[in-house]
């Protein structure tokens, strides 16, 4: 029995019994809320981890178009070269689950696309000729655009085989910076 003082204050070995009560309570509640914290913890990683890929996709996708459009002509070489780049924009993420491509794109006197030259990575490129649908606001006739454009297949890290891969894609039209086209010779 719990023996209480005069001013309603426990004794010493009173306190201490109610002391393991309450670390009791404080494990058992701790154990009921460690899952969910550590749900919430890993389900924040993997969500960041998944939006930090994203934003790799779309600035190797500018990146490509960007370096293209500022090129004046290119050869197979200097596409891949550019094509190449890829790996360090993407880093730490791995190119292999990435089909990317950088095309030029005419649009005729009568505002119709196509495909003058075209290079890719991991994935086929076009051919010349090829219709490429484009924005009606973009189909300046007897003009050239740069279009490149990324594919990746993310794997989260974490519950891969439940979540699956996520597929991320992107696109990107620019002008030629340095001249009306991009000739791409042998050279």
């Amino acid at each position: 029995m719990i023996e209480r003082r005069q001013n309603g204050e426990r004794s010493l070995a009173g306190r201490l019994v109610f002391l393991g009560q309450d670390a009791g309570t404080a494990l058992v509640e701790f154990a009921l809320v460690l899952p969910v914290i550590l749900l919430l913890f890993v389900g924040s990683y993997q969500l960041l981890d998944a939006i930090a890929a994203y934003r790799k996709v779309t600035a190797t996708v500018r990146t490509l178009t960007d370096l293209t459009a500022q090129s004046s002509s290119l050869t197979p070489a200097q596409a891949d070269t550019i094509l190449a780049v890829s790996r360090q924009v993407m880093a730490p993420y791995a190119i292999t689950p990435a089909a990317l491509r950088i095309s030029e794109v005419q649009v005729s006197d009568k505002g119709v696309p196509s495909v003058v030259w075209s290079r890719g990575l991991n994935a086929t490129a076009y051919s010349g000729g090829d219709y490429i649908n484009i924005p009606t606001n973009m189909r300046i006739p007897n003009s050239y655009l740069v279009y490149g454009e990324i594919t990746y297949r993310y794997v989260p890290i974490i519950a891969s085989s439940m979540l699956g891969p996520i597929s991320y894609s992107d696109r990107l039209f620019m002008s030629p910076r340095n001249s009306d086209s991009i000739p791409f010779g042998t050279g």
